[in-house]
């Protein structure tokens, strides 16, 4: 698992490769560098302290005194080094990230959770940053000063090197012992920081329900005790790593006692110099706080271990609708649209649609119509290829959709969805945002077709208003009306309404209607809705119920029929203007 961890990032790692060389052999200098102070101290007792050789102490005082400021010079290098290449480094696979959000399914955004998925984006990104940033650095640094320190150490006095030797397989067991636990209890306080995150967007999303059904006390029940499994995960956590940590600092002093009187010792002996016990004393000290630093990295190689599965776990989830290796780029289509023994379901053996057959003729307007789970909103989202049928196949102007290129397919709709989704721009850059490249005039005309100009030009920047957060708020009614200018800019061959005009007053939708009808003239339109007049200006109704077409054709056509079940729900919600079976 390590192996293949190693690999997946390894492709983030490869563009800084000769950064990280330079950077590595850098600090290989400085630590070194570090190492270098203790062998001049003891030159100074021994040679002239002791033996009086004093025409060494200027040279070997300036020493003393220029290691430490060329390595802190040099450091500050390494740390701009270190800077650059973690942010780079990060940014990268947050950009891979989100690039793979947005090519996964429909079906995955059901599944997983808004909060969850920011949460790793940017949380577990971030503590993955420290693979090549920091802990990487420290951990080589540490390495070498270990290893030299050792080395330097059995030149001194081997007798007491191997005392070393036996504190070095203590931090040793020490570390084996705890890494798994380590390991596991970050795990679980990740996934529990998930659960909270994903529980918390919920709760502000919906906020609007909670207030309305007066649920605020029992959704606060609900946060406390996920955030509090969350603090005992957390707790579990530092109450291993504290463990792990009282042992790292409980060898370290007790080695650091041990060095140092058996050094004396041997100096009562005459087996060893003053010089020789402090320079190894310093050498000691050299290897034991890369030791103690390595323990309290070992936390954050778990951390970032953990992190990067749950990265590469996301990043592994295959890409369900995708475009064919050399699909076939499609522009300004005339909208036949076929549907051919369609075939869908969501799960397995719970079917949606069973053997759709449905010819739609270009420029025509389709009213899906029936009770709740029908398949109506499965009906567009096919359309739109948001999903792949489960058999048959569905075709525009002959071609199948799954030999489309996915980008230029959908760029043949404009789509109004119940949901009124803006961004935080412009109100201008909200109704441009599939067309970037449209003219302020072009903006102007199309809020004029969605009965819409008049409210824009009466907010305080008029069509530079900032919407949303710091921006203004506009209400249900005008928000839609947006996206329906933003879908008539962008002047598409075919359009999908589904519940577009639901949150309207009567009047700004016979408005709209009316600049509609003229609009979706040569266009093929799919409309879900419930509202009467909609359904009925459509060219043909569709009803369908258990996966399937149970009546098709005009309004007055399906009128005409005797005890037809489009009839009865006519004329059973005629009064209230709408039909009340629900959506699918």
């Amino acid at each position: 698992m390590a192996s293949l961890r190693t690999q997946s990032l390894w492709r983030f790692i490869r563009p800084f490769r000769r950064h990280l060389v330079g950077l590595l052999g850098l600090t290989a200098f400085l630590s070194v560098l570090g190492l270098l102070p203790p062998l001049v101290t003891r030159y100074i007792i021994d040679q002239v302290i002791t033996r009086g050789e004093r025409a060494l102490f200027v040279p070997l005082a300036v020493a003393l005194i220029a290691l430490p400021a060329l390595a802190a010079i040099i450091s500050q290098w390494q740390h701009r080094w270190i800077a650059y290449i973690g942010q780079r480094f990060v940014l990268g696979i947050r950009a891979t990230l989100f690039d793979h959000f947005m090519a996964l399914s429909i079906r995955f955004f059901h599944h997983h959770n808004t909060g969850k998925l920011i949460s790793r984006l940017m949380e577990d990104s971030g503590v993955v940053q420290n693979l090549v940033t920091a802990s990487s650095v420290q951990i080589l640094s540490d390495l070498i000063t270990a290893l030299v320190s050792l080395g330097v150490a059995f030149m001194i006095n081997w007798q007491l090197a191997l005392v070393l030797l036996v504190v070095v397989v203590a931090f040793t067991l020490n570390y084996r012992l705890n890494v798994s636990r380590i390991r596991v209890a970050a795990r679980r306080f990740r996934g529990s920081q998930d659960r909270m995150a994903g529980g918390l967007t919920n709760r502000l999303t919906g906020n609007l329900t909670v207030k309305t059904y007066g649920m605020e006390a029992r959704e606060h029940a609900v946060f406390q005790g996920e955030s509090d499994q969350a603090a005992f995960r957390f707790e579990e956590s530092v109450t291993i790593n504290n463990t792990f940590n009282m042992n790292t600092s409980l060898l370290q002093g007790l080695s650091h006692a041990l060095v140092f009187f058996v050094g004396c010792a041997m100096v009562l002996r005459n087996t060893a110099t003053y010089g020789d016990v402090v320079a190894f004393t310093a050498y000691t000290m050299q290897l034991l706080w890369p030791a103690v630093r390595f323990s309290l990295i070992s936390q954050q190689i778990q951390d970032v271990s953990v992190s990067a599965d749950r990265l590469l776990e996301l990043l592994a989830e295959p890409c369900e609708v995708t475009s064919p290796p050399h699909g076939l780029r499609v522009n300004n289509l005339r909208g036949n649209v076929d549907f051919d023994q369609v075939h869908f379901h969501y799960e397995e053996g719970k079917p949606v649609l069973r053997g759709l057959d449905l010819h739609v003729a270009a420029g025509s307007s389709i009213a899906l119509v029936g009770p709740t789970g029908c398949g109506k909103t499965t009906v567009l989202s096919l359309l739109l290829r948001f999903y792949d049928v489960s058999s048959g196949a569905i075709r525009i102007d002959g071609m199948d959709l799954r030999d489309m290129d996915l980008h230029s397919l959908r760029r043949q709709f404009g789509v109004v969805l119940q949901e009124s989704l803006l961004f935080h721009i412009s109100v201008a850059d909200n109704i441009r945002y599939a067309r970037p490249d449209a003219t302020m005039d072009e903006v102007r005309d199309a809020a004029r077709m969605a009965e819409i100009h008049t409210d824009i030009e009466a907010l305080p920047q008029g069509y530079d208003t900032l919407l949303g957060a710091q921006g203004v708020e506009l209400s249900i009614g005008q928000k839609q009306r947006l996206n329906i200018a933003r879908a008539v800019l962008v002047n598409p061959p075919m359009l999908i309404m589904d519940e577009a005009t639901s949150s309207l007053d009567s009047e700004s939708e016979r408005a709209i209607q009316t600049a509609l009808d003229h609009f979706l003239q040569g266009r093929t339109s799919f409309i879900v809705a419930h509202r009467l007049s909609t359904i009925r200006n459509a060219d043909r109704i569709i009803l369908l119920d258990e996966g399937g077409i149970v009546e098709m054709g005009n309004h007055n056509e399906l009128m005409a029929i005797r005890n037809g079940r489009y009839r009865h729900l006519y004329e059973s919600h005629a009064a209230q203007g709408v039909l009340g079976e629900g959506e699918g």
